[in-house]
């Protein structure tokens, strides 16, 4: 029953009505009566909203109360409200609340013979209503407590007035929300569907369900419905899959969709976790007098240069190899005024992976834990920064090949006593070539820690045990110079 035309009441429910329709719910009228906003502003305080969402339905709803008082309109008691209200639907969502204490109970047994008391009076109300179509869950509303939701859709209109006019649907003394269908025509039919499949669906915190009406039995399944679940946070991806599967149009999609945001959401948890440490854990590094570090950030000016060295940081485990190569590149970010670099872990691959690099972003990469001095020389065309484009991950098709280029980039490596060949440092024509690496030894730790930090975990160079059939390297080149004043 609609009211008079207020404009600022209008407004009001216009902001309730936009975040309905955000979750999956019916609009109302813009001049609908009291009663419906009222009902809508309960049915949308049940949602999980955000807490802004929730401010702005609580401000919304008041400013709505508030406008009652003005021009001699004063609000009247909500008993006279339901004794002349008319209830006219032909279906019917009822939502169920209680501070009870079966509904705050922990044990499943105690909440299963609750719930099948609530089938069984379902199914007495179903009769007396002739309904043709009945579904229930029980939810977990909160970590303390349980609600029960049916949906029944009716043989004939129900229709009563009067404060009694809901008793039948009271259960054990519980009254409920009621939320009738309001679609018409063509929609009708599909907002009863839909109707059933929200109760019946096994959304977060479904304990049990129940229903004479189901689904893709008694009618067939939209995959816009599961979506709109999903966006709601009411369906787990998992369910939303299962539950996509049996829809199967559209099936594919959806599964790449839910497989790429596992990838990412698992990607951006190690981000996260990476972000919430500090880089250098208490440690200042010291450069000043360091020529060879120094001379490599020198070199990176965004000036263009055909060529530009590797620089290689080697050394004993523990000394602060991938923390000082960090630091050089952070440096050289802020001369060429980016936000960061890439890392990446080689170890025993022979194959870099740059799927990540982006030069609007990076200044460089470091090629963290390469365990063969050589793998400098066989990459050394896409390492030195030549102007020119490459291709990685190359394979038949080319499907993930990507382009990339360290023009105007730096490139640092940290190798560790234990890798191969770390001879050819001094030996190799190319690798003993300074223009093409610069080679740094570290002979002990490339920083110095805080106190406290410095007493908790004092830093320490572990010696690396010979391997057989391996030349050990022991000693810097001679013209290396100490880091340390």
């Amino acid at each position: 029953m609609g009211g008079g035309r207020n404009p600022h009441r209008e407004e009001q429910v216009k902001g309730l009505n936009v975040v309905a329709l955000a979750h999956g719910k019916a609009a109302i009228r813009e001049n609908a009566g009291r009663p419906l906003v009222r009902d809508l502003v309960a049915e949308l305080l049940r949602l999980e909203l955000t807490a802004a969402q929730r401010d702005k339905v609580s401000q919304l709803s008041a400013s709505y109360e508030a406008s009652f008082g003005e021009a001699g309109e004063g609000p009247q008691p909500e008993a006279n409200e339901d004794a002349g209200r008319a209830w006219k639907f032909s279906a019917v969502q009822l939502t169920y609340n209680s501070s009870s204490e079966e509904f705050g109970a922990q044990d499943l047994d105690v909440l299963r013979r609750l719930f099948d008391r609530f089938v069984v009076f379902l199914g007495g109300l179903s009769e007396t209503l002739g309904a043709q179509g009945v579904s229930a869950t029980m939810e977990r509303a909160s970590p303390l407590q349980v609600h029960l939701h049916a949906y029944l859709h009716l043989k004939k209109p129900f229709q009563r007035r009067g404060a009694d006019a809901l008793r039948p649907f009271a259960f054990e003394g519980i009254r409920p929300h009621l939320e009738p269908n309001r679609a018409s025509g063509k929609a009708f039919a599909g907002a009863i569907r839909l109707g059933h499949f929200y109760v019946v669906a096994d959304k977060v915190g479904s304990l049990f369900n129940y229903t004479t009406y189901p689904p893709f039995q008694a009618y067939a399944v939209e995959g816009w419905w599961l979506d709109n679940l999903l966006k709601g946070g009411k369906l787990t991806r998992q369910t939303y899959l299962t539950l996509a599967a049996q829809v199967t149009v559209g099936f594919q999609k959806r599964l790449g969709d839910c497989k790429a945001a596992e990838r990412y959401l698992r990607e951006e948890a190690v981000r996260e976790a990476v972000r919430a440490h500090p880089p250098n854990f208490g440690k200042t590094f010291f450069l000043s007098g360091h020529t060879m570090s120094q001379d490599f950030i020198g070199r990176h000016d965004g000036s263009p240069q055909f060529r530009r060295p590797v620089l290689a940081i080697v050394g004993g485990t523990r000394l602060g190899k991938s923390m000082l190569a960090a630091n050089i590149l952070d440096r050289i970010a802020c001369r060429l005024g980016l936000p960061g670099f890439l890392e990446v872990t080689v170890e025993e691959s022979e194959q870099m992976d740059l799927a990540e690099f982006d030069r609007r972003e990076h200044a460089g990469v470091i090629l963290d834990g390469v365990s063969d001095a050589y793998f400098l020389k066989r990459h050394r065309e896409a390492l030195q920064g030549r102007p020119k484009a490459l291709k990685s991950a190359k394979s038949a098709t080319n499907v993930y090949a990507y382009t990339y280029s360290f023009c105007g980039r730096a490139v640092v490596a940290t190798l560790d006593l234990s890798a191969e060949n770390l001879e050819a440092f001094d030996e190799d024509h190319w690798l003993r070539n300074r223009d093409n690496v610069i080679y740094l030894k570290l002979q002990e730790p490339a920083y110095i820690l805080d106190n406290a930090v410095a007493a908790a975990a004092p830093a320490v160079s572990s010696p690396v045990p010979a391997r057989e059939n391996k030349r050990r390297w022991i000693a810097s080149p001679g013209n290396d110079e100490n880091i340390f004043h």
